[in-house]
């Protein structure tokens, strides 16, 4: 029986036809991997229907969308962290959670602050350019006469000379017109009001005296 031979490919061949195949392999991811992908841009479409977005983007940022400021506006896409607050029980949030932010940052300013606001725009770190009224918190929270009453006994706003001031009658005065519910009660963190009303305090009795003329006649 004629047996046939089989012809050996030079190794030198074999390895440059391997080498052809990978740089061809790396050519294909490449110019993929490059490619905006589908998932990318449905990413953008879901955040401009949450936040009533324009679809348009800025020109220096493809992928970046407008924002235009809503009552009803997503506001975690942006503010994650006062977001997370309503999820902590510890936090004044934690206890409001089932109000929409709209409740208390009412003001007209937020309008204002989001003009020109896309989201390729820096996360904000806290709230800088929204208040909160005492009206809003009345609302529920009875009145200022009826808070004295309940908060008569309280002896958390102590000086250093031993002078007690109820939190919910202070003396009237310019500086104390300016302070309102959230001065002390801090919505998004968990320290604890007598430590916020305190250093409230302290920062104009800065020698932890409230009563003028006590330390100097």
């Amino acid at each position: 029986m004629k047996m046939t031979s089989v012809k050996k490919v030079p190794a030198t061949k074999t390895i440059g036809v391997v080498m052809i195949v990978i740089m061809l392999f790396a050519l294909t991811a490449l110019v993929f991997g490059c490619a905006p992908s589908t998932e990318t841009g449905t990413k953008g479409s879901a955040e401009t229907g949450a936040k009533g977005n324009s679809p348009e983007a800025p020109a220096n940022d493809p992928y970046a969308v407008s924002f235009t400021w809503e009552t009803n506006a997503d506001c975690s896409v942006c503010h994650q962290k006062e977001h997370d607050s309503f999820a902590d029980a510890t936090t004044k949030a934690g206890v409001h959670s089932t109000l929409p932010c709209s409740t208390c940052h009412t003001d007209s300013a937020l309008s204002t602050v989001h003009k020109e606001v896309t989201s390729a725009s820096k996360t904000p770190i806290r709230l800088r350019s929204t208040k909160v009224e005492q009206a809003t918190c009345l609302n529920c929270h009875e009145n200022l006469e009826s808070l004295a009453q309940k908060s008569a006994g309280t002896t958390v706003l102590t000086d250093a000379k031993g002078t007690v001031v109820n939190p919910h009658a202070l003396p009237e005065t310019s500086d104390h017109a300016i302070i309102s519910c959230v001065s002390c009660h801090k919505m998004h963190t968990a320290e604890a009001v007598e430590k916020t009303a305190q250093d409230l305090c302290i920062s104009c009795h800065h020698e932890k005296v409230f009563t003028c003329y006590t330390c100097h006649d």
